[in-house]
């Protein structure tokens, strides 16, 4: 196999691995949309554990509940003394530029990037002010969205103070420090949640945890609608991305093909060539025993071997100077030993 054509086949694996990958994410995505598009609603009050009470297991694999957050413990935010949450993130990152090869390019380095959280519930406040049925949350911060949608309590960007002499040497070296970026994003009490998961009833009480059938596990405050848009966006952006890739895979696959047809299509050409000054040859030497012998047959010997006659015209250069046997043995892409030039095909040469 030629370098070019080795090349083209690598392409196609690589190509083949990243359209799996991409069909993958994009099932994940879509089977996703469609599962939360079919979960049912579940209301916070007593039907809720009237259901779950009459399922074998007492679960349901995949529901919608939605509810205000709500703990006995809470977090504090660490800059406003009258927010507290269940959920706290707490980062703070270095912004910087840095020299790669002579450009310069925005780095982020990540410095403290801190999730803390105490166990809360969702729960239904009613228009007497009592509360309801109450789902607890297990495992929220694994949960899909809710890191995102939190609310952010504290932001904070302090440029760098640097002198000329310090942003000098931070130029010569290829690092230069531009700011610091501090942020507090919270889940705070009363927000309104969404939540996608598995229901379960354990000792009168209701859990929302991750679904053990491996479906997302969803905490947002979003709404189901705008879930399944997000879902169902993602997948149709990653569909794109497959097809192209399908249309080069199936562009490298077609040129391999036609590439390595014609090259089966020269061996058995040249074969049947072979075949052919074969039997020239042994028609030749049958009719060179029936002359005298000739003193200049020195110069009809193939250049190679110098033992055979010269038996084929190499095309395009029209030299006659190899063997049927040597022709067959001379390396791919085969070139003339005489100019060097490539030999596209040969014929059978016939000596008077």
């Amino acid at each position: 196999m030629s370098d070019s054509l080795r090349g083209f086949v690598v392409g196609l694996t690589v190509d083949a691995g990243l359209a799996l990958i991409l069909y993958y994410f994009y099932k994940r995505s879509k089977r996703a949309a469609n599962e939360i598009q079919k979960a049912k609603w579940y209301g916070l009050d007593r039907d809720l554990i009237k259901k779950l009470k009459e399922l074998p297991d007492q679960t349901i694999p995949y529901g919608c509940i939605e509810g205000i957050t709500a703990s006995t413990r809470r977090l504090r935010s660490h800059y406003e003394d009258d927010v507290q949450g269940v959920i706290r993130n707490i980062a703070l990152i270095e912004h910087k530029s840095k020299r790669n090869n002579g450009v310069w390019s925005d780095v982020q380095n990540v410095i403290r990037d801190v999730v803390d959280a105490v166990p809360f519930y969702l729960h239904k406040v009613q228009k007497d002010g009592s509360n309801d049925v109450r789902v607890h949350i297990t495992e929220a911060k694994s949960a899909g969205f809710l890191l995102d949608d939190l609310t952010v309590t504290y932001d904070n960007y302090k440029s760098d103070q640097a002198g000329l002499i310090q942003r000098g040497m931070d130029r010569l070296f290829g690092e230069v420090i531009k700011g610091m970026h501090e942020y507090e994003k919270m889940l705070v009490l009363g927000t309104p949640l969404l939540g996608i998961g598995q229901l379960k009833l354990e000792n009168d009480k209701i859990i929302m945890s991750p679904p053990e059938n491996g479906s997302r596990f969803i905490l947002t405050t979003q709404t189901k609608e705008e879930v399944v848009k997000h879902f169902s966006s993602q997948s149709n952006i990653i569909k794109i991305f497959l097809g192209i890739t399908c249309v080069i895979g199936v562009g490298l696959a077609t040129y391999i093909i036609k590439k390595w047809y014609t090259k089966w299509q020269s061996r058995k050409r040249i074969e049947r060539m072979a075949q052919e000054a074969q039997n020239a040859r042994m028609a030749s030497r049958a009719a060179a025993n029936n002359r005298e012998p000739s003193n200049n047959s020195d110069s009809q010997e193939c250049v190679i071997c110098l033992t055979n006659p010269r038996e084929v015209i190499l095309l395009n250069c029209g030299h006659i100077c190899v063997c049927i046997d040597c022709v067959q043995a001379l390396p791919r892409p085969m070139k003339c030993p005489v100019c060097r030039q490539n030999v596209e095909r040969f014929l059978n040469a016939y000596m008077a």
